[in-house]
């Protein structure tokens, strides 16, 4: 079995099971979800990939030195598993959103 298979195929069944009227299409390869929209029925497509790497939420925009912490789980699948270290800003940075807010008339 391909990597990713069978967890895909427990998000497609619990996606189906939580939209009303969502159904296969494309021999399985995508999810469609009817809804309305200003009075017009649109469909939302979904299509699953498994990835082929694993990061870590916030990555793609995580700062230079800022730690990601991950709490690995035995089984099943939680997508809220990660804590944050916060940066608190510098007093240079605090000092400079000062001067922008004064020439700013702010």
């Amino acid at each position: 079995m391909a990597r990713g298979q069978a967890s895909k195929l427990e998000i497609t069944k619990k996606i189906l099971s939580t939209f009303d009227g969502a159904f296969l299409y494309n021999d399985g390869k995508e999810i469609r979800i009817p809804t309305v929209e200003d009075g017009e029925e649109i469909q939302v497509k979904v299509t699953l990939t498994a990835a082929k790497e694993n990061v870590v939420p916030g990555d793609d925009n995580a700062l230079p030195g800022e730690k990601t912490i991950i709490n690995k789980q035995e089984e099943g699948i939680n997508f809220n598993q990660t804590e944050k270290k916060v940066i608190e800003p510098t007093e240079e940075e605090k000092q400079n959103v000062r001067d922008l807010l004064n020439a700013l008339g702010l």
